[in-house]
C-alpha cells in the first residue's frame, strides 16, 4: 500500500474521494459523553487524514481557541504501564478513542476479537487499536502493520541518544522514507546514526507502517491504517508527525466583517487558498490601484449580492488623505485644520502616557505632541448632553500596548454613544505617522487613520500568538498585518476587522466627511 503524499504559508502583500459519513450526524450527537481527563495531557498535536482533514489530539493544543471550554479531551499514556488511553477529535470524523478508552464509547471488541487496548513498546512503537466511534465497527484503526525488513539507511529518527564509550548515537525508532517527517515502513533499536541529519545507519527491526511516540515533544510520529475488511474500503491513512503546528493547519489571514476593503498599490496573498473553505477576505468590495492577489469577496458567491457589481475591483484609482492633498482623498477629508483651530471644541493637550484623556470623551479632541503610548482602556458612552465621542490626534508614533473596548451598556441617543477616532501623523521632520498594536494585544476599538503604516505586532511565535479583533475601521498608506495566530476550531482569521458603523451613527470630531464614502446599515 502506498501512503499518500500531499501537503501545502500566509503573506499578505502591502510587505503587503473525500470520505463523506451519510449517517455520521445522527450518531456522532449521542457520543458527547464525559469526554475527560485531566488538564495535563501527555500527547499533544495533529494528524491529518486526506479523506477527514485534521485531527488534534490535545484540546490544549496551540492554535485552538476555546482551549478546552466545551470538552477537555486529550490522549495520556501510564509511564510505568505504557498503556495508551483518551480521545482525540476531529471536526469532519467525530471523536477518536484509543485503547481501553473506546470501551467507555461502546466499541468493546477491536477486530482481533480482544478488548481494545494501545501500548507503548519497549523501544517507543505503539501497538493495539484506536476507533472513530462515530463509525462503529468500521472505525478501527490500527496502531501497527506487520514484520517488514530492514533495508538501507534510515531517516527521521527520533529519541537519540550516545552512550558512554560509543562514537555514534542510537535512536529508538526511524523511518524508511524522510517524506512528511517520517514515512513508510517504521524501524526500531538503530544504530550508527548520526543525529544532525537524523539519519540512522541499521536497526535491528522493522514493520510496514505504525507510529511511535517523540519523547522530546511528546507528540506522535508515523502512520496508521484505517479500512473496512474484506472490502478493503476505508478512510485509508491516518498521519502523526511532530512537526505539524497550528499554522500548518490553518494558515493565518486577514479579514473584515462589515466593510470594504481598500488597497493604495495592491493587496492579497502570496499563496493561493489560505483562506479556509467557506471563509473570506473581505465582506463586500476588494478595491486597489495594483493587484488583487488570492483575495476573496464575500460578494463573489454565487447568490451572495448583486451580480452587475464587481466585487474585485483592480483598476480603482484610489487616493488616500495624506500631507500632499490636504488630507483630501476619494474617502473623503479629515479635517485636520478645523480640529487644531478648535472649530469642534477646545483641544485638550495630553500626555505621552495618556494622561488628560477624559471618559466619556465629551466630543473633545486631545492632542499628543509626540509619541503616545495608551495602556488599558474602556471608553464609556455618554449620558443625558455628554458626547460620546472624541478624537485623538497624535504627531509621531502610537503604541497601542493593552486592549481598549468601548463600553457595552446601551444609549438612547446617539450623541452619547462612545465613539473614537485616532488620527496619527508625522512629525514636521517626516518622521512617525505609524501606530503599533502591541503582540498581547487581542481587542482594539476606534476608527484609525496612520499617515504612515499600522502594524499589528506578533510573537514570532505559534504557541504564543494571539488573535487580533479591530472593532472600527483602518485607513493607512501601508499595512503590516504580522499576525500568526491560527483558530484551529473555527478557522477563524489572525487579524479581524469588524465595521461597527459607530463612525456614523456619532461621528468622532473631524471625521465627518469621511462618513460619505462608508456603507450605512439599516
Amino acid at each position: 500500500m502506498e501512503k499518500p503524499r500531499c501537503f501545502s504559508q500566509f503573506f499578505v502583500i502591502s510587505r503587503l474521494g473525500i470520505f463523506l459519513f451519510l449517517c455520521f450526524v445522527a450518531s456522532l450527537l449521542l457520543c458527547f459523553y464525559a469526554v475527560q481527563a485531566n488538564k495535563n495531557h501527555k500527547i499533544n498535536g495533529f494528524a491529518w487524514s486526506e479523506n477527514l482533514g485534521w485531527v488534534s489530539l490535545n484540546c490544549y493544543n496551540d492554535g485552538l481557541l476555546n482551549k478546552c471550554a466545551s470538552s477537555d479531551y486529550g490522549l495520556d499514556y501510564d509511564k510505568a504501564s505504557g498503556e495508551v488511553y483518551g480521545f482525540a477529535w476531529s471536526e469532519h470524523g467525530g471523536w477518536l478513542c484509543f485503547g481501553k478508552s473506546c470501551v467507555d464509547a461502546n466499541q468493546k471488541v477491536a477486530p482481533d476479537g480482544q478488548a481494545p487496548t494501545a501500548r507503548i513498546m519497549e523501544r517507543g512503537l505503539l501497538s493495539g487499536w484506536a476507533s472513530f466511534v462515530a463509525l462503529g465497527s468500521k472505525g478501527w484503526i490500527k496502531l501497527d502493520g506487520t514484520k517488514a525488513p530492514s533495508v538501507g539507511k534510515k531517516d527521521s529518527c527520533k529519541n537519540c541518544v550516545r552512550l558512554k564509550g560509543e562514537a555514534s548515537d542510537r535512536c529508538e525508532f526511524c523511518f524508511a522514507d524522510s517524506h512528511f517527517s517520517g514515512s513508510k515502513e517504521i524501524c526500531t533499536d538503530c544504530s550508527v546514526c548520526d543525529t544532525p541529519t537524523s539519519a540512522c545507519n541499521q536497526c535491528a527491526s522493522c514493520q510496514t507502517f505504525g507510529i511511535g511516540i517523540d519523547y522530546s515533544r511528546n507528540r506522535l510520529s508515523g502512520w496508521t491504517w484505517n479500512a473496512d475488511t474484506p472490502s478493503g474500503t476505508g478512510l485509508g491513512w491516518l498521519q502523526f508527525a511532530s512537526s505539524f503546528n497550528a499554522s500548518a493547519v490553518h494558515p493565518p489571514y486577514l479579514q473584515t466583517v462589515g466593510g470594504d476593503v481598500y488597497g493604495g498599490g495592491g493587496v492579497g496573498a502570496l499563496n493561493q487558498g489560505v483562506v479556509p473553505e467557506g471563509q473570506f477576505n473581505a465582506t463586500y468590495r476588494i478595491e486597489s490601484n495594483g493587484s488583487i492577489v488570492h483575495f476573496s469577496s464575500a460578494c463573489s458567491a454565487p447568490g451572495k449580492c448583486n451580480t452587475s457589481d464587481s466585487w474585485t475591483d483592480d483598476s480603482s484609482l484610489l487616493t488616500l488623505p495624506k500631507k500632499e492633498n490636504n488630507y483630501r482623498g476619494e474617502l473623503g477629508a479629515l479635517d485636520l485644520r478645523g480640529l487644531f483651530a478648535g472649530q469642534y471644541g477646545k483641544v485638550e493637550k495630553i500626555t505621552s502616557s495618556g494622561f488628560g484623556l477624559e471618559n466619556p470623551l465629551n466630543g473633545k479632541v486631545y492632542y499628543s505632541n509626540g509619541d503616545l503610548h495608551i495602556s488599558y482602556q474602556s471608553f464609556k458612552n455618554g449620558t443625558s448632553k455628554i458626547n460620546g465621542a472624541g478624537t485623538i490626534v497624535v504627531k509621531g508614533d502610537l503604541y497601542v500596548e493593552e486592549n481598549i473596548f468601548y463600553e457595552s451598556m446601551p444609549v438612547v441617543i446617539a450623541r452619547n454613544l462612545a465613539s473614537l477616532g485616532w488620527i496619527v501623523l508625522k512629525k514636521d521632520n517626516g518622521v512617525g505617522g505609524n501606530i503599533y498594536i502591541a503582540a498581547n494585544v487581542e481587542n482594539v476599538v476606534g476608527n484609525f487613520y496612520a499617515e504612515n503604516k499600522i502594524h499589528t505586532g506578533t510573537t514570532g511565535q505559534a504557541a504564543t500568538e494571539k488573535g487580533l479583533r479591530i472593532d472600527g475601521l483602518m485607513v493607512a498608506q501601508q499595512f503590516e498585518f504580522q499576525r500568526i495566530f491560527s483558530d484551529l476550531e473555527k478557522g477563524g482569521p489572525a487579524e479581524l476587522v469588524v465595521y461597527d458603523g459607530r463612525v456614523i451613527g456619532n461621528p468622532p470630531p473631524g471625521f465627518t466627511d469621511i462618513t460619505k464614502a462608508l456603507p450605512n446599515f439599516k
